[in-house]
């Protein structure tokens, strides 16, 4: 499921469009296990997007990106939503419980989810480690792209190492010292 939907967004994305409300609900899945994204409604061209100070609550509260409460949306604010979905197919549980609309944006803004294998101890830790990764609070540390989350999902199925690596951050650089 988890490929498919990639490799739909990537196609999305690949002509500048934003879906912007996956969830379990927009992926429907046929009799012969091909998944299909529906319900395009909120979906925008890229070029149209702009970073506003006006929050884009476009979309489900619940499979929004943090930098979404903001009013910011890019191609990782889908591959954030599309995390919170293999977390939710994983767990059987939502990312996050909250009472009211105002606690589950707190959650989105400032808590940290429990990891997948505490809640479920049967997930693989690489695939636990590509749930994290798509679900990264801060949009650098996601996958830049569809294709890249769609790759890594493709090495787990493969039962081949999953790509491990952070996006680049600076080095911290410490002098050697002679005593």
């Amino acid at each position: 499921i988890g490929i498919q939907v990639a490799q739909a967004l990537q196609y999305s994305h690949s002509r500048n469009i934003l879906h912007r409300d996956i969830k379990p609900g927009n992926l429907l899945v046929d009799c012969r296990g091909s998944v299909w994204v529906t319900d395009f409604g909120l979906a925008v061209e890229t070029d149209q997007m702009l970073e506003s100070t006006a929050p884009n609550l476009a979309g489900t509260l619940r499979y929004l990106a943090p930098e979404q409460l903001d009013g910011v949306v890019d191609r990782r604010s889908d591959i954030y939503a599309l995390g919170v979905t293999l977390y939710e197919l994983c767990t059987l549980r939502p990312l996050y419980v909250a009472g009211s609309r105002d606690a589950l944006v707190a959650c989105i803004r400032l808590e940290t989810p429990a990891t997948p294998r505490s809640v479920n101890r049967s997930i693989p830790r690489d695939l636990e480690a590509i749930i994290l990764r798509a679900i990264a609070k801060d949009r650098p540390r996601r996958y830049p792209s569809a294709e890249a989350l769609m790759a890594d999902l493709m090495r787990f199925v493969r039962r081949q190492p999953v790509e491990q690596v952070e996006p680049d951050r600076p080095k911290r650089w410490t002098p050697f010292r002679r005593s």
